[in-house]
This record gives structure tokens, C-alpha cells and sequence, in this order.
């Protein structure tokens, strides 16, 4: 499809700039609009604030603002046209936009090795008799051929099986090196995986980086090894299964995170198929960044022994620090997703993963069964840590009930210091809202009527027709070419439209800002043209007043001064100044 103009405004129009941001990160209700954690700069307090009426958003710390297409684009770091084509999907309406073929990775030559050897080993797995083995232990563990083709999963044997594959498929010892397929050693090039089940690892854009490899038959102190770190897998920059779970995990509105691939594929045999996993119990800041390109919602399934519960409170906290939402499935069975469906079968899993908890609850849970609760020392060190992640929830409602709930549990309150550093942080909209003088705000009173309604243009036009700052004007003139094109006016279509920076710019802070008029007054219209009318004249008084400074001839002169004191009558009896 050709992205016409057509195109972009249907789904501009199509969208709700809340439930796109809200994709993304959480939002919280404010008013009639929104606001959230800035993810444009180090944020701690709300600063961006989303109008759903004006279909803009604007950070008043750092300046970023824009629509839909525009947050996209900043926060996935893609052009403009993949943003059209990302919000095209979070609203159910896919698009394929026609576009310039792809920049070819300099990493290219490596995934074609890693390609070439996935496809081999699928092949030894499940058609060659070298694979019988394999293909029966996996067959033992409930994985058919469909879900072993659907996660390319492979046998990589012994006698440097794929090694001699890549070589006579022409691919150089350099590359498949550096893809991490075969090392060199002392007497030669060798299989790294050989002997073991290989389970393919991909970037967020599907392309082969890495495997994790599990023995099946000869017990070893290493039952799974992993692809080492190199020039293009970075176990903490990936998460596994990304690429297949983006999809579900956008219409389901969550995405289930866990330990190992098992876990995903035991998800994947109970129908969830927005899962993935940290490959670990280990969690990065980049990896949370993935997870929140997927869903604001994170559910946390990692194994229910102490290891597992342990990466539940760390990796929960982790994402509670990022503003997620986080859930957890309350998992007290001591065995991980495999092992509950290998057990117990996959309504046994099932039937679990509809048990989330919050993600403070599970807190609670788990200090309440580590911490004495008839000792003070342990009822304050569970306050202490417990009250420090409930301070990170941004619902007040929700602090205050699990405060509440806390105390019920440990008869210790929660420090009052945490009310004095919440009054320290004021809402950066209203620091904004006095920071502009009358005159200023009297012409963005003006712009926001004329965008709302066709009667303020009308009467703006006739009593008024321009206005004294230079981007103020250029904007009205575009809100005039929008009615004159298209019959009405849409800021986030005018945002689009232009690429002067002070036109964007302005166009934002008039969205959000809470001081200007949320709907149209023809008082409050007419006040602020009678407010530029006397700049008008202030300025011409001015004027006068230099002129009449001059050197003039003596009935010129007078004429200037007639003029100067019926401009002072209208302004009150004075010059102006104040």
C-alpha cells in the first residue's frame, strides 16, 4: 500500500493517543486527559501530560511533544513511516506500507550462516536418522514435529556435522566464527552445539543471533550451554521469543515473562503464545525496554522454588522502577511450566496462569512467609521494604489501600517523610500555567478557540484577523488553510503537516496546557481580541510618542498629538505603561 495522505489521516483519526502511549508505558487519569513518567529523560514525577480532546501529548520538562505518530516514531526510535504503520496495528486497522527496500546489516553475512545452520539442524532433527534420538527424547516431552518446525528447533550431532555443512555451502571460517556456529581450535574448526538439542535465538526484527543448547543423553554439569557474546548476540540487549510473542502480547495486552525456553514452549502448548524469556533469572534495563515495547502490563512466571520467587521480587522491581505495570502468577508449586504440564498437563498451566496477583501482593506474600512477625526488628525491616516499592505505585488509591494493608500485618506505620517528598514535586503543568504574560495568553486563548470552534474563526477573523507574534500567526493562518481545505481543524494533522519546530512546539503546549479554555466562550473570545486590540494601540501610542519627538513642522505636530491623546482616552487616561 502506497501511504497517500489518505492513509495517514484514517489512522490518525482512527487513533486514541492515550491507548497508543498507553501501549507503551502507564498512563494515569488526569481530568480529562492523562499523564505519565516521561520516557523521552530521566524522569521521576509525571511531566508528560496526554490531551485525548486535542489528540497531542507534550513533556514540559524536556519539550517533547507531538500526536500518535510522532510518540511512535521517538520512542521506538523509526521513521515515520514505520510509526503509521506501528499505530496501525495497535489499533486492529494493519497496514503494509510500500517503502524503499531495507538497508542490508552489515551483519548480514552472519545470519545468513546462522540461517543456513538452523535450517540443517531441523533437518538432521527430524528427517535423518542421525536426528531419531533427539527427535524421540523431544517427542517424550510432548513436542511433535509442528512445534518443533514452529520454535526451529534442531540436532546439532558429533564429527563437526555443521561445520562441513557450512563449508560446502561456501560460507567462510571468518563469518561462522563470528556468527558463533564453530570455533577454531588448535587442530582445526569445530562444532560448538554438537551432541545437543539446539534452540534458536533471535533479535526484536527475527533474525538468528545465538543459540541455547541442551544435552539430552550423556549427563553433563552443563545441561543447557549458550551462544558466547559476540559481535551480534548480547544475552542482556534480547529476550527470547520476542519476535513470535509481539503480536499476541499486543492483543492480549500483556506479556508473560520467564526463565528458560521451556517455559515459553510449555506456554506456547498450553495456547499463550505472548511469552518470553530472560533466558536467566537475570533481568537489564534493556531487556526491560523490550518488555515494554510489548505491553505496559508485565506478568512475572518465573519457576515457584526460592530461586524463582527470589527473580520474581528482582526483575519485578525492576520494571515497577520503569513504570510498568506488573503482575505475578502466584506459582507455590515448586515446579516450573514444564514441569507443571508434564505433570499435570497444560489446564494445569492454564488454570495457573489466570492466578495473577499484583505484583505488591505477591511482595507482601513472600516477606510475610521470610520475616517473624512476632519480632518488631522483622515487622520494621518488612515495612521498611515493602513501603519502599508501594511508593512507587502511581495510583494514591492504591498506596494508601496497601499501606492500609500493610499495617494490618506489622501494627508499624509508614514514615511521614514520604508525604513531605510527594508535596516537594508539584505538577509541571501548573508551573507553566503562570509563567506567561496577559498578552501571550490572550493570543493562545485565540488559537485554541478558532481550532475548537468555526464561530471563533469567524468572529476572529472579522473583528481581529492576525496576530502579533510572529509563530502565533503562522499558526493561525494554518488553522484557516485546514478549515478551508478539510472543513474543520485537527492539531495533530497540522503537526504532521509542518516541520517548523516553533509551529510544533506551539502546537503542543497549547493542547495540554491546563490554563487554556477546554471549551469555546465567545466571552472569553472577545476579551482576548479586546486584549490584543489594546497592545495594538499601546504600540502605536509608542509610536506616536517618537514621532512626535522629531523635529516636525507645527501643524504636523498637532496633528500627532490630537491623534496621541485620543489613543490615551481609549486606554484609560494613560500612556500605557504600567
Amino acid at each position: 500500500m502506497k501511504l497517500t495522505q489518505d492513509v495517514i489521516d484514517d489512522i490518525r483519526n482512527s487513533a486514541d493517543i492515550a491507548d497508543v502511549i498507553g501501549h507503551y508505558i502507564p498512563l494515569i487519569k488526569k481530568g480529562k486527559g492523562y499523564t505519565a513518567v516521561c520516557p523521552f529523560h530521566d524522569d521521576h514525577d509525571p511531566s508528560l501530560s496526554i490531551s485525548q480532546d486535542k489528540q497531542i501529548y507534550k513533556c514540559f520538562v524536556c519539550g517533547n511533544g507531538g500526536n500518535v505518530f510522532s510518540f511512535v516514531s521517538n520512542f521506538k526510535k523509526i521513521s515515520f513511516p514505520e510509526a503509521v504503520q506501528e499505530v496501525s496495528n495497535i489499533i486492529g486497522k494493519p497496514i503494509e506500507i510500500d517503502t524503499a527496500p531495507k538497508r542490508v546489516s552489515r551483519f548480514q553475512p552472519y545470519y545468513d550462516v546462522l540461517n543456513s545452520m538452523i535450517t540443517y539442524c531441523n533437518y538432521l532433527l527430524t528427517a535423518s536418522k542421525m536426528g531419531e534420538e533427539a527427535m524421540t527424547y523431544l517427542n517424550n516431552r510432548g513436542m511433535d514435529k509442528d512445534l518443533i518446525d514452529y520454535f526451529n528447533i534442531g540436532y546439532n550431532p558429533s564429527n563437526n556435522k555443521i561445520y562441513d555443512y557450512l563449508k560446502n555451502h561456501n560460507f567462510k571460517d571468518e563469518d561462522i566464527i563470528k556468527a558463533g556456529a564453530c570455533r577454531m581450535l588448535d587442530n582445526g574448526m569445530a562444532d560448538i552445539f554438537y551432541n545437543r538439542i539446539v534452540f534458536p535465538i533471535h533479535n526484536a526484527e527475527g533474525e538468528p543471533i545465538g543459540f541455547t543448547a541442551r544435552e539430552f543423553k550423556e549427563k553433563t554439569n552443563s545441561k543447557y550451554i549458550n551462544s558466547s557474546e559476540g559481535l551480534i548476540y548480547t544475552k542482556g540487549d534480547n529476550l527470547y521469543n520476542y519476535h513470535r510473542a509481539k503480536e499476541s502480547a499486543r492483543k492480549q495486552a500483556y506479556v508473560i515473562v520467564c526463565e528458560g525456553v521451556m517455559d515459553v514452549i510449555a506456554y506456547h502448548k498450553a495456547d499463550k503464545d505472548n511469552v518470553v524469556a530472560t533466558l536467566g533469572t537475570a533481568c537489564t534495563r534493556k531487556q526491560v525496554e523490550l518488555l515494554s515495547s510489548l505491553s505496559r502490563h508485565i506478568v512475572l512466571s518465573y519457576d515457584g522454588d526460592a530461586a524463582g520467587q527470589a527473580a520474581n521480587l528482582k526483575i519485578g522491581t525492576l520494571l515497577l522502577d520503569a513504570g510498568l505495570q506488573v503482575s505475578v502468577i502466584d506459582n507455590n508449586t515448586d515446579l516450573d511450566p514444564d514441569e507443571i504440564i508434564s505433570q499435570h498437563g497444560k489446564n494445569a498451566l492454564r488454570d495457573l496462569e489466570t492466578k495473577k496477583i499484583t505484583f505488591i501482593d505477591f511482595v507482601i506474600k513472600y516477606y510475610k512467609n521470610r520475616f517473624n512477625l512476632s519480632n518488631y526488628n522483622d515487622r520494621k525491616q518488612m515495612t521498611l521494604l515493602v513501603g519502599s516499592l508501594i511508593d512507587k505505585l502511581p495510583d494514591e488509591y492504591d498506596r494508601e489501600n496497601y499501606y492500609n494493608e500493610l499495617y494490618e500485618l506489622t501494627k508499624i506505620r509508614k514514615r511521614t517523610e514520604n508525604t513531605v517528598k510527594t508535596e516537594e514535586h508539584k505538577d509541571y503543568t501548573s508551573k507553566i500555567s503562570y509563567s506567561i504574560d496577559g498578552l501571550t495568553k490572550a493570543e493562545y486563548t485565540i488559537l485554541v478557540d478558532i481550532v475548537m470552534s468555526k464561530r471563533a474563526l469567524d468572529i476572529y477573523q472579522k473583528q481581529l484577523g492576525y496576530l502579533l507574534d510572529g509563530v502565533n500567526q503562522k499558526l493561525a493562518m494554518m488553522i484557516i488553510d485546514d478549515y478551508r481545505k478539510n472543513g474543520k481543524c485537527s492539531l495533530p494533522r497540522l503537526y504532521d503537516e509542518t516541520t517548523d519546530e516553533d509551529i510544533r512546539n506551539l502546537i503542543t503546549t497549547l493542547a495540554v496546557s491546563e490554563f487554556l479554555p477546554k471549551e469555546f466562550k465567545e466571552e472569553d473570545l472577545n476579551c482576548s481580541i479586546d486584549r490584543i486590540k489594546q497592545e495594538l494601540k499601546k504600540r502605536k501610542l509608542d509610536s506616536l510618542k517618537k514621532t512626535i519627538e522629531k523635529s516636525l513642522d507645527g501643524k504636523e505636530r498637532d496633528e500627532y498629538l490630537r491623534e496621541y491623546e485620543d489613543l490615551i482616552r481609549e486606554l484609560g487616561g494613560n500612556d500605557g505603561k504600567h
